[in-house]
């Protein structure tokens, strides 16, 4: 072979290895210019997403803010009781500071709901037999000194005597699950 017919081979596979090497910087640039694509269209569908979110997040904020607010309000009376034996001792001492006469009492603690906050509640099942007005005084002193308790069976009877009256009462007083 001529000298010529070798430079020509040398520039045709020259030129073939360029063209390839052509090809594949094209075929890689298109490769990253979709992938390039496809993470912005990811990207605006992940703020506007995020954005969706904000916003159902500030409706949530305004319809639960009386919610809120009431919660916090209420929260340092639901968290004096952290357990039934505080409920119970806190309960006794309501008794004995309204100085009513307690005929019978029952403690018992109940589970309410296991997965919701307030899981557990003392219940107190109590009868009592004094003059009226002192324990009528007693049950409005019990809701003031207690305002987290539910009073959810109260039966008024008459008494023994003149102006007694017998109250049965059943009290549940929440427990705060920490």
């Amino acid at each position: 072979m001529s000298n010529h017919k070798v430079a020509c081979f040398f520039l045709v596979l020259l030129i073939v290895g360029m063209l390839y090497g052509v090809n594949q910087l094209r075929n890689a640039s298109v490769k990253a210019r979709d992938a390039a694509e496809a993470a912005q269209v990811q990207a605006e569908s992940a703020e506007q997403e995020a954005q969706l979110a904000q916003i159902q997040l500030k409706s949530l904020e305004s319809k639960t803010a009386a919610l809120r607010q009431i919660s916090e309000e209420w929260k340092p009376y639901f968290e004096r009781f952290a357990t039934s034996q505080d409920a119970e001792q806190r309960l006794v001492e309501v008794i004995r500071e309204g100085n009513v006469f307690l005929i019978s009492q029952k403690f018992e603690s109940r589970e309410v709901d296991k997965e919701a906050l307030i899981s557990d509640a003392l219940v107190a099942d109590l009868v009592v037999e004094d003059d009226y007005t002192k324990t009528i005084n007693w049950l409005g002193a019990l809701e003031e000194q207690i305002p987290s308790c539910r009073i959810s069976k109260c039966h008024l009877k008459r008494g023994d005597r003149g102006n007694d009256i017998n109250l049965e009462l059943q009290i549940q007083i929440p427990i705060l699950n920490h």
